[in-house]
């Protein structure tokens, strides 16, 4: 940081021990104001703090940032441009996600699509890095990119709070250079994979549970695509973090190799893993490597006489413990603000940002998007979730 900055900030606190304030919190944003709601609920409580606004892009400095990244003889300042003229898609931002979230924007990755559909819950912030307890109820991908702004202004944030489906993977995925998974579930990642291998595109697959992981860059032609080797799974059959729970440090390594596979790829830095899976057990202290072969017979990336039909979408599934996602039969376009004044006159509201409300309905913690889509909490099965979703639209369009 700028040696100016510094002695502006050593100022301020001689003032401020001065006159007796107990704690000086300098807040580094990017245009934004500072929001004691989201960045130090400490303050809520503690009215003697002095908060100091200051925009990111004003002492920004890219040469300095990425110094010690471009004197590597493998990137360059070659490299560097081709990571700022990238465009990566990262989707989903839990445990493995958020991980390669942090070094793409570090790296200076241009452009990052971020894709994800859940909000922040406490049992996320063990593992998942963009996070903190001022963050809870908040979209991830709000969260996200409040933070990517703040620590690289110069990356391009597009947040999509939206689950991906055959019917829009086209139109979040285009003009993307990569596609890194974060996901949790094989019926998302098929449904990426079946899209990456119609327009040749990088797929960085990754997945982590327990103290076990893998990563695989898959791009076809030269590579198998995902259900190559990995066809027919059903996530009911899959261990969870629910089920067999997670460590904070498994997700840390295996979204950080996925960060560094992604760089390699836009950077176009050699020799890249494409073809290989590389499985860890770090439990054993072990890593091993596996050569990864074509399928003759896979429907989605060699026989092409065979048209598989598109993945069926349901409107609500459960995601979570006891809670469900709710898609609308067909998107809508919600005013989110006059929703959170109507609502809240007659439930307790929790959180309205303009990407989401949240609100208490009958016991049920309802996040309502503004294309539609709910988060309900504490609902034991899919048909009761779909009765509550119908009860808040007729309830928000009465409004």
């Amino acid at each position: 940081m700028h040696d100016w900055f510094n002695g502006w900030v050593n100022a301020i606190q001689r003032c401020a021990n001065k006159v007796g304030l107990a704690l000086l919190q300098v807040q580094i944003s990017r245009a934004i104001p500072f929001n004691p709601n989201v960045d130090c609920p400490y303050t809520q409580s503690h009215p003697h703090i002095l908060q100091v606004s200051v925009n990111l892009d004003s002492i920004f400095d890219g040469e300095q940032y990425y110094s010690r990244q471009t004197i590597l003889r493998e990137l360059g300042t070659r490299g560097q441009r081709r990571l700022r003229e990238g465009k990566v898609a990262i989707i989903g931002l839990g445990g493995l996600g958020s991980v390669s979230a942090l070094y793409l924007a570090l790296a200076g990755v241009g452009e990052l699509t971020l894709i994800d559909q859940d909000t922040v819950e406490i049992n996320n912030l063990h593992r998942q890095v963009l996070y903190s307890l001022g963050d809870l109820r908040y979209p991830k991908v709000e969260a996200a990119e409040r933070r990517i702004n703040q620590i690289n202004p110069e990356v391009q944030v597009n947040s999509v709070a939206e689950n991906l489906r055959s019917e829009n993977v086209a139109s979040i995925l285009e003009g993307t250079d990569c596609v890194v998974d974060g996901l949790d579930n094989m019926q998302t990642r098929y449904i990426i994979n079946k899209y990456c291998a119609e327009k040749r595109l990088p797929f960085v697959f990754g997945g982590a549970i327990g103290m076990e992981g893998n990563v695989a860059t898959l791009k076809v032609p030269e590579t198998p695509c995902l259900e190559c080797i990995l066809p027919g799974l059903d996530d009911l059959n899959l261990p969870t973090c629910d089920t067999r729970g997670v460590l904070g440090a498994t997700t840390g390594i295996v979204g950080a190799i996925q960060a560094m596979e992604a760089i390699k790829v836009v950077a176009e830095i050699e020799p890249q893993s494409r073809g290989k899976l590389i499985v860890f057990d770090f439990a054993q202290s072990e890593i091993r490597t596996i050569t990864l072969r074509i399928r003759p017979d896979c429907e989605i990336c060699q026989v092409k006489e065979k048209q598989r039909p598109p993945y069926p979408t349901k409107l609500a599934w459960l995601c979570g413990s006891n809670t469900a996602n709710v898609n609308p039969e067909k998107p809508l376009s919600l005013n989110l603000q006059g929703i959170a004044k109507s609502v809240g006159r007659e439930h307790r509201m929790l959180l309205s940002t303009p990407t989401v409300v949240v609100f208490d309905f009958k016991g049920h913690e309802v996040s309502l998007f503004q294309r539609g889509r709910m988060l309900i909490k504490n609902v034991q099965d899919e048909q009761e979730a779909l009765e509550i979703a119908q009860a808040v639209i007729d309830m928000t369009t009465a409004a």
